[in-house]
């Protein structure tokens, strides 16, 4: 891990300038929604070609693909391992994009239903996205960080969502036609598909631990609603002996509606803190809980 972290520290101080996490763009006309989490919306990431609304000039082109809906999300980002976005009646429309020069996240809208929203996920973990929901590449606006390859545009809309004709829609700028892409079927359901809703039952975690030895923590939960769904959750530990925000370790699980499940993880206390003292160890995703913990024995690195 700490080569990992020299490298991500590394990246993150060249983009000073632009560091900075993604935050939603408040949508347009949404209206809130209660429900959280759905099998169908973890569909594989499919191909969706579009359509120029006007060929007759030659431009360069911008290419959307990989559409997907998802009731909730794993991320990655500079300066931390990221986390999961599960928030309560909200869901997340992702897709990569390519084109030839810089573009500008403005110039994309999704469309469902006569209403639209702007680009923007909640605030995240971390500085800058590097990957959302299993697409690669900064936010789109900053694909010069990510050299020649594609930035992920990501959208944070009402959960469910059932209305006609879901595109993401590209107003066009200098050097590119406007252009439109209709969802592919699988995102289309996962849009209007019914809510997992996770209850959570117990959280066991040691009051204590020896910096250096790992931390087991275990929790059981319960989907409390009539449809089966993937369960996220990201343990959050402080590293603050390291140069980054702190590290998560993700908890996921398809569960079947009314099913308990339980789940494990070990977390790695060796870069936690210079000192001994209590640090809080967070669960956020799906379900919601802190708990202290003392580390023991820790030191300033050598």
């Amino acid at each position: 891990m700490p080569s990992r972290r020299r490298l991500l520290a590394t990246i993150a101080g060249s983009l000073a300038a632009v560091a900075g996490c993604t935050t939603r763009t408040p949508p347009s006309t949404s209206e809130p929604d209660t429900s959280q989490s759905s099998a169908t919306a973890a569909a594989t990431p499919e191909s969706t070609p579009g359509s120029p609304t006007d060929s007759s000039t030659p431009v360069e082109r911008v290419s959307v693909d990989g559409i997907v809906a998802r009731k909730a999300v794993r991320y990655e980002s500079v300066m931390g391992s990221g986390g999961v976005l599960a928030g309560r009646g909200e869901q997340y429309v992702v897709a990569s994009v390519r084109g030839a020069t810089e573009l500008d996240a403005a110039t994309f809208t999704f469309e469902a239903g006569g209403r639209s929203w702007s680009p923007g996920l909640p605030r995240t973990r971390g500085a800058i996205n590097v990957a959302v929901a299993g697409h690669e590449g900064p936010p789109v606006g900053q694909r010069g960080l990510g050299g020649d390859g594609p930035s992920v545009l990501a959208f944070t809309v009402p959960s469910p969502l059932s209305a006609g004709e879901p595109r993401i829609r590209f107003d066009g700028d200098e050097s590119h036609d406007p252009r439109e892409w209709p969802l592919p079927p699988a995102a289309r359901d996962g849009l209007a598909a019914p809510a997992a809703r996770f209850e959570l039952d117990s959280l066991s975690v040691p009051a204590s631990v020896s910096q250096g030895d790992p931390l087991s923590v275990s929790l059981s939960v319960t989907n409390v609603s009539e449809t089966a769904g993937r369960f996220l959750a990201a343990l959050y530990w402080p590293t603050d002996t390291i140069a980054d925000d702190d590290e998560s370790h993700i908890l996921e699980q398809v569960v079947d509606a009314g099913e308990t499940v339980s789940l494990t993880r070990d977390v790695d206390t060796e870069y936690t803190t210079s000192e001994p003292r209590t640090v809080t160890l967070e669960v956020r995703g799906h379900v919601s809980a802190d708990r202290e913990v003392q580390v023991k024995n820790a030191s300033t690195p050598s």
